[in-house]
């Protein structure tokens, strides 16, 4: 009896280990690269910088500039004008029609044509190739909120008369600069990290954390998100920091999450997330369990085996002395 729950113990424990050396360990796969590269688009618009931040002094008229390229196939015609920018929901889903309190600069926003002068929807030529510098000014109000100010600025490519893509749909290019406004006043500077952690023991998918952070304040700031894994031992298996806006009375729920994440494993997760400057921290770390259940059945057949093997053999050990004894 003893000698068959040993190969029983000892085939159980190949199999499991077995099956934790063949859990793969997930790295990313080399795409490979197309043969053929895909022809350009016949309208293409590119737009430098993306963002622009300004400091918004009532009464005050300030001048700036960006840059539009073509990067297409063909000439066409395009136009700049600016829209509201603000956010729906915690997801951060972006409204560009939607106006608020906060959005007021768009209708501040004017566009300097060839001739000088000002537009709130201005119209160019732009050949293949070529590159333009677009001015336009902010004019802003005597009498404007405290905090913030967002607007986004589009560069649209024109409707070409009887251009259409192979499926029927009319091509356009649109590319958009968001602008950042800071008033000149009173600024107020509140933040809040909620919904902050990790789960510490999984059967599947990917390591992962989120946090909701608040911003209570008047003026939008940056938060940052770090995520960093390594094994028990010390190696480094992941790290990830990221950064994003949060525009003043909304919240942005943000999730970072380990996409290589093995099937099975032990890890030293460290989570932070900080924001105004490191003024307000939130920071995590603890061990995180990766375990299917196929392997916790197999540990528990396998623990439960070896409780049973140790129990025959204190029963055999106390029937030996037993026997000397008589």
């Amino acid at each position: 009896m003893s000698k068959r729950l040993v190969s029983i113990l000892a085939a159980a424990a190949i199999v499991l280990s077995s099956l934790v050396a063949a859990t793969p360990t997930a790295y990313a796969e080399d795409t490979e690269n197309s043969s053929s590269e895909e022809s350009k688009p016949a309208i293409w618009l590119q737009i430098s910088p993306v963002s622009n931040k300004v400091t918004l002094i009532p009464g005050e008229d300030s001048d700036y500039s960006f840059t539009v390229s073509n990067i297409g196939s063909e000439d066409f015609g395009y136009h700049v004008y600016a829209a509201p920018y603000s956010v729906n929901d915690e997801d951060y889903n972006v409204s560009f029609s939607n106006e608020t309190n906060r959005t007021q600069i768009s209708r501040w926003i004017q566009f300097y044509k060839d001739d000088g002068s000002l537009t709130n929807d201005a119209h160019f030529k732009l050949n293949k190739g070529e590159k333009q510098t677009v001015r336009y000014r902010i004019s802003v109000p005597d009498s404007i909120p405290a905090g913030g100010q967002y607007a986004t600025i589009f560069a649209e490519s024109d409707e070409v008369e009887g251009k259409v893509s192979g499926s029927g749909i009319k091509t356009v290019s649109r590319v958009g600069l968001i602008v950042y406004g800071h008033t000149d006043g009173d600024t107020v500077d509140e933040a809040k990290i909620t919904d902050f952690g990790f789960k510490t023991f999984m059967t599947s998918g990917r390591i992962s954390a989120s946090s909701r952070v608040e911003n209570n304040g008047n003026t939008d700031f940056e938060a940052i998100y770090e995520l960093d894994i390594q094994s028990l031992f010390g190696k480094q298996l992941f790290s990830k920091s990221s950064s994003y806006n949060i525009l003043p009375d909304t919240a942005r729920r943000v999730t970072t999450e380990w996409e290589e994440t093995p099937l099975l494993g032990f890890y030293k997760v460290r989570y932070k997330v900080s924001a105004l400057n490191n003024s307000v921290v939130e920071e995590k770390t603890k061990i995180v369990v990766i375990m299917p259940v196929f392997v916790m059945i197999l540990s528990i057949i396998l623990l439960t085996l070896i409780i049973i093997w140790v129990i025959i053999l204190v029963r055999k050990r106390r029937e030996r002395k037993s026997r000397l004894l008589v």
